[in-house]
């Protein structure tokens, strides 16, 4: 309408402000956007940075404290893999792109060993566990909620879990065992569309789900590997990342599962569940809502979490490059 001349009189007050929309997702046909990954896109609202990039910081925890938990953790990872992945990244690409532009896959090998820790290998048995597609209800049975709790006994036996406990402990974070919060917030079972119980934060984030041709979700490289092994993701290059060196990347990227599009996605690539599962718990805990600065290996990142329908639920988590 700017071109023509004939916009309603509150356009600017509507369309060209984040007032109201950070936690919205991309509006297809806006003239700017809100969401976090505007920053990757180059598509934000001016106000964006001033509205919706406050930082909400709880328990008074600053973000030097994260910055150096942030590389404790890392330097306790010991099921990093990194060093067994090879990628193939090939062209850069943007959200806004529809041509493929990697004809090749993004992981060119990763070693059998990558996958032989017992955290990674119960990860994996919880990969058939969720319906894929949301407005479908999960089923949530006896024997899946049981490979949640053995998943959930080996994460928190790592020094990872042990450190990130202590420090939520100190800090008088959390009420309850770590344990008991990662269940409530990433395995609890609501509904994304409003209807039947179909989504958690776990499957949302480490999964991925589909929705009318569009993927939500799917930010684990564990979960990308083995479906583009299987032929369901056709990777379409990257638009930018992170070289964490021996500690891998943080990757943003372009692809489709199942025919489904995902404009922009990612996440780690090389690190473990439980590393995984420990930064985002971290940030979603003291910078909910907000971009929460962190460090990996001496480079810095950031991981926007936001909550579900704001409750103590997790809606999605992923790391950015900003």
């Amino acid at each position: 309408c700017p071109s023509l001349g004939n916009c309603c009189s509150d356009y600017k007050a509507v369309c060209l402000t984040c007032t109201n929309r950070c936690t919205e997702s991309a509006q297809v046909g806006s003239p700017c956007q809100c969401d976090s990954e505007c920053v990757i896109a180059n598509n934000c609202c001016k106000d964006y940075q001033e509205i919706c990039e406050k930082s909400n910081v709880v328990g008074n925890i600053t973000d030097e404290e994260l910055l150096l938990l942030s590389e404790e953790l890392y330097a306790l990872d010991t099921n990093n893999v990194a060093s067994l992945i090879s990628l193939d990244k090939q062209a850069t690409t943007s959200s806004h792109d529809t041509d493929d532009r990697a004809p090749n896959p993004l992981f060119k090998s990763v070693a059998p060993e990558a996958f032989t820790s017992s955290t990674s290998r119960l990860f994996e048995t919880l990969r058939d566990n969720y319906n894929r597609e949301m407005g479908e209800a999960e089923d949530n049975t006896e024997k899946e909620q049981a490979e949640v709790s053995v998943f959930l006994d080996s994460i928190m036996a790592t020094s990872i879990m042990a450190r990130l406990a202590g420090f939520m402990m100190e800090k008088r974070l959390i009420n309850g065992t770590l344990r008991g919060t990662i269940e409530q917030i990433w395995f609890t079972v609501y509904s994304r569309t409003g209807g039947v119980l179909d989504s958690s934060g776990f499957e949302h984030v480490f999964l991925g789900e589909l929705k009318e041709n569009i993927v939500g979700g799917f930010h684990n490289w564990i979960n990308f590997y083995r479906e583009e092994q299987a032929g369901n993701i056709d990777y379409k290059g990257y638009i930018d990342y992170v070289d964490l060196g021996e500690a891998g990347h943080v990757f943003t990227n372009r692809f489709s599962w199942f025919d489904a599009k995902k404009p922009i996605g990612g996440g780690y690539i090389g690190a473990s569940p439980e590393f995984e599962l420990a930064m985002f718990t971290l940030c979603f805990i003291t910078r909910p809502n907000s971009l929460c600065r962190v460090q990996t290996n001496g480079h810095s990142y950031a991981i926007q979490t936001w909550d579900f329908d704001g409750k103590m639920l997790l809606g999605t988590a992923y790391p950015l490059v900003a």
